[in-house]
Parts: C-alpha cells; sequence; structure tokens
C-alpha cells in the first residue's frame, strides 16, 4: 500500500513557478530566439506551467527529450538512459533546460554536456522544479530551482513511481509498505 503525504499544494507550485517565470523573462528579455527544452516524461506539468509564465519579446521554441536514469525503481540506477534524443539544428541558440528533478546529477550532467558538444550554444541555462542537493554525485547546479528538498521520494506534479500518480497537482512524498494488498 503506498501513502503520499502532500509536501508542496497546488497553490504554492503555482505561486513558485509564477516568480520564477518573471525571473526567467527578465533574465531571457534581451536575448534571440530562445530555445527552451523538456526533458520527459517528469517535467511535462513544470514546462507547461513555466512556459506560460514566460515573457519574453521573441516567441519560445520548445523541444522535447526523454531521458531517465530511474526506470521503475526510487533510486537512480545511475545510468543514463537516451529513449528520446532528436533535436533540430539549435546551434548557436539560448538554450533553456526544463527538468523535474535533480539529484545525483547524472542526468543533468550528461545532457547539458552532450548540449554543449552538439550545439555550442549562445547561453546554456538549466531550470530544475526540484532540487536535492543531498544526493548529488556529480558536481551540476540549476540555474533556476523551484524548491530544495531533503532526500525523499516525491510523486505528483510530473514526477512518477512506476508511471503512476504524475496527474496529482500537488508534490508528495511516497511510502511504500513493506506489504502488499489486495
Amino acid at each position: 500500500m503506498a501513502v503520499i503525504t502532500p509536501i508542496f499544494t497546488e497553490e504554492e507550485i503555482q505561486k513558485r513557478i509564477k516568480s520564477l517565470g518573471a525571473e526567467i523573462s527578465a533574465e531571457y528579455a534581451g536575448l534571440e530566439s530562445p530555445v527552451v527544452i523538456g526533458v520527459m516524461k517528469g517535467a511535462f506539468c513544470f514546462l507547461a506551467d513555466l512556459v506560460r509564465n514566460i515573457k519574453t519579446p521573441d516567441p519560445l521554441q520548445i523541444e522535447f527529450v526523454r531521458l531517465s536514469s530511474y526506470g521503475s525503481a526510487t533510486e537512480s540506477s545511475g545510468h543514463v538512459q537516451t529513449p528520446y534524443l532528436e533535436l533540430p539544428n539549435i546551434s548557436r541558440r539560448h538554450i533553456l533546460v526544463i527538468e523535474d528533478i535533480i539529484d545525483s546529477g547524472r542526468t543533468a550532467k550528461f545532457f547539458m554536456e552532450y548540449l554543449q558538444d552538439q550545439f555550442n550554444p549562445k547561453t546554456l541555462k538549466i531550470a530544475a522544479f526540484l532540487d536535492k542537493p543531498s544526493r548529488r554525485i556529480v558536481e551540476v547546479e540549476p540555474d533556476y530551482v523551484g524548491f530544495t528538498i531533503e532526500d525523499l521520494f516525491v510523486v505528483g506534479y510530473g514526477l512518477d513511481y512506476a508511471e503512476k500518480y504524475r496527474e496529482l497537482p500537488f508534490l508528495g512524498e511516497l511510502q511504500l509498505s513493506a506489504t502488499t494488498g489486495s
């Protein structure tokens, strides 16, 4: 049986995203042709809400990739999987990567290095809905952070456990009981 204890409400999340959107808008106001890349699946809620709160003179180009280091586990496997990593030519552009969570840092570091090597961006930044620095294994720091959390396994607002709970409008800590029920 799973128990989900709320950590951040829908209202708290939306308030923070509005603030992040204003911060990013200010920093990207003078930049030409910004590209936003969402890391699926976990970032889909954060990306959708965040881009609606980013106001720039040039329209945002939005792209998606699919990367993972969790599979259906509650801890990173340590290996980055790249089931979908196709992008158009975005060379020498201003790129903002949108991640759901940065914990070990492996996926974020892998993707940031990939983008740097493949596209030599004018600027390359990362916005993470959640930052979990206590789990960091490789050095990577997000430029924009929604919330910093302790070492908890969380679901909701796009984050999942075995493809479940993404639809929850809040963020909660998932606790799995050792016994299985009917």
